[in-house]
């Protein structure tokens, strides 16, 4: 197998090559915007959800009778929801105090 060449030789591969690169960035691009999208979706299903499970919390607080373990069980996702919004929608990690 015959190594690459660093350098074209002429003109025409130049272009060539420009092109091919030219391709293979456009493809990188359309994947990163799809990826970009798709978080996007995800940070707002998470959302939701966590929007859900504060109404849940907040139903369950006001009514009498409800098992403690459901209680205790619907009171853990919620906590576990708002620590994954922080973490994967508001960046809290990334943000410093200094």
């Amino acid at each position: 197998m015959e190594p690459l060449k660093e350098e074209p030789d002429n003109e025409g591969e130049y272009l060539e090559m420009a092109d091919h690169l030219k391709k293979i960035y456009d493809q990188v691009e359309m994947k990163n915007q799809r990826l970009t999208l798709d978080k996007m979706e995800l940070q707002k299903i998470l959302m939701s959800a966590y929007g859900m499970s504060r109404v849940i919390d907040n139903l369950a607080s006001n009514i009498m009778d409800i098992p403690a373990d459901l209680v205790m069980l619907i009171e853990h996702m919620r906590g576990f929801l708002s620590d994954e919004l922080d973490t994967h929608v508001f960046n809290i990690k990334d943000l410093t105090f200094e």
